[in-house]
C-alpha cells in the first residue's frame, strides 16, 4: 500500500532558505522544524512539518530563493507498519475511529499480520513479518531444529467439568472464570508426556495450539511446563485463532515464509484441513463420558462414550538397554455420576510403581 505524498509549501511571499534541518530519509513528527528561512522583512523564521512521516525530497539548496506557494519538501506519511491496539507504534497516532470499536480505523495501515501467539492486538506489516520469519528460520537451522505445533485436549491431556472425587491420582483440580462465576476443571496428563516433551524438545521448537481459551491454555501449560523450558510464551489459544473451526488460518501469520519447517501433532485432522505435515494422534481419554470439552461446534461431549477407555502404561525392564511401552485396555466400568477409579486401574498403577522401584534398587 503506497501512501499519497504530502507537500510542504512556502508561505505567500518570497523567501530565502537559510538552513535545512532535515535530509531525505529522515523521519519527522508533526511540528518538527524542516528549515529556517528569511524574508525581506524578517529573519530566523521556521517552516514546520504538518504531519508524521518520512522526508522524501527536498526542493532546493540553502541560499535558494523560493516564490510564494512553491513546494519545499515532500513527505511520505507514516504507513503504520506496527500497530498495537489500534495505536501506531511508529508515530503514536490513535487510528481508531472516535467512539469506534476495536479494529475500526480511520486510516489505512500496512500492519496486517499478528505474529505473536498470545498478543493478537499486535500486528505488523507483511514485509516486516517475512523479515522476522526469515530470521526465525535461520535461527532454527543454526540450532538444527524444526517447529512442532502441539494440541492439548485429548492429545497431551484429558479434561472434564464433571464432578469427580478429589483424591483421584494424577489429576489436577482447578477453577477458571466462566461468565460471571467460576467453573471447576479436572485434568489428567497423558502418561509418558513429560518424557515425550523432554525428548522432542531437543529436535523441535515447541508451540501450543489449542481451541481452549487463553486462561485455560496457559494454566495447562504451567502443569506441563512449570519452568517454561519447552513452550515459553509460544501458546496459541482460541482467543487468538482467526477461525473458530480451523487452526490452519493462523499458520500464515505465525510462519509468513511458509510451513515447510513445521510439523503438527493433534488428535483431529479436520481442524488442520488434513494437512500433509500433520501426525494424527490417537485420542487420549481418561474420564468416561467426556470427549473434547474445547472441541469446535459439531463434536458433542459424550462422543465415543460407549467405547472402552485405553490407558498407556510405560513399563521399564530391568535392563537399561530395553524399554517398552504397552497399551493396556482398562475396563472402565465407572459410574457416570462418580467417575471413580476402577480397581483394575489401581492395580496397574501399583504394578508400575513396583517395577519402577525395582529399577531404582537395581541401580
Amino acid at each position: 500500500m503506497e501512501a499519497a505524498m504530502k507537500s510542504v509549501r512556502a508561505p505567500n511571499k518570497n523567501i530565502r532558505i537559510t538552513k535545512w534541518k532535515v535530509k531525505p530519509g529522515h523521519k519527522v513528527n508533526q511540528g518538527a522544524i524542516l528549515c529556517i528561512y528569511e524574508t525581506d522583512d524578517a529573519k530566523g523564521l521556521k517552516i514546520k512539518a504538518n504531519e508524521v512521516g518520512t522526508i522524501c525530497e527536498i526542493m532546493g539548496q540553502e541560499g535558494d530563493r523560493k516564490p510564494p506557494g512553491s513546494v519545499l519538501v515532500t513527505i511520505e506519511p507514516c504507513r503504520h507498519p506496527t500497530v498495537m491496539k489500534d495505536m501506531c507504534a511508529e508515530c503514536g497516532a490513535d487510528l481508531r475511529e472516535e467512539a469506534g470499536m476495536a479494529g475500526e480505523r480511520k486510516e489505512p495501515v500496512t500492519a496486517t499480520v499478528a505474529m505473536v501467539h498470545s498478543i493478537p492486538e499486535l500486528i505488523i506489516s507483511e514485509e516486516q513479518a517475512k523479515e522476522i520469519g526469515r530470521e526465525d528460520e535461520n535461527r532454527l537451522l543454526k540450532t538444527k531444529k524444526l517447529v512442532l505445533l502441539v494440541d492439548l485436549d485429548q492429545t497431551l491431556i484429558h479434561t472434564t467439568n464433571d464432578n469427580i472425587p478429589a483424591n483421584l491420582k494424577g489429576v489436577f483440580h482447578y477453577q477458571l472464570r466462566h461468565g460471571y462465576g467460576k467453573m471447576w476443571y479436572h485434568t489428567r496428563i497423558r502418561p509418558g508426556t513429560q518424557h515425550f516433551l523432554e525428548t522432542v524438545s531437543k529436535m523441535y521448537e515447541l508451540h501450543i495450539c489449542t481451541f481452549g481459551v487463553r486462561m485455560y491454555a496457559h494454566t495447562i501449560a504451567r502443569f506441563l511446563d512449570p519452568e517454561e523450558k519447552y513452550f515459553s510464551h509460544r501458546i496459541l489459544s482460541r482467543d487468538e485463532c482467526f477461525n473458530p473451526n480451523s487452526k490452519t488460518a493462523n499458520l500464515k501469520a505465525l510462519f509468513p515464509c511458509g510451513d515447510k519447517m513445521v510439523a503438527i501433532i493433534d488428535d483431529r485432522e479436520d481442524v488442520w484441513n488434513f494437512a500433509p505435515n500433520l501426525i494424527h494422534v490417537k485420542p487420549y481419554r481418561f474420564f468416561q463420558g467426556t470427549a473434547d470439552i474445547n472441541a469446535p461446534p459439531g463434536l458433542t461431549k459424550t462422543e465415543h462414550d460407549q467405547e472402552p477407555v485405553h490407558h498407556r502404561v510405560r513399563r521399564v525392564s530391568r535392563s537399561k538397554s530395553m524399554e517398552k511401552e504397552d497399551e493396556i485396555e482398562v475396563d472402565d466400568s465407572v459410574k457416570k455420576g462418580d467417575n471413580l477409579q476402577t480397581k483394575k486401574d489401581e492395580e496397574i498403577e501399583k504394578s508400575c510403581v513396583k517395577e519402577d522401584n525395582k529399577v531404582v534398587d537395581n541401580k
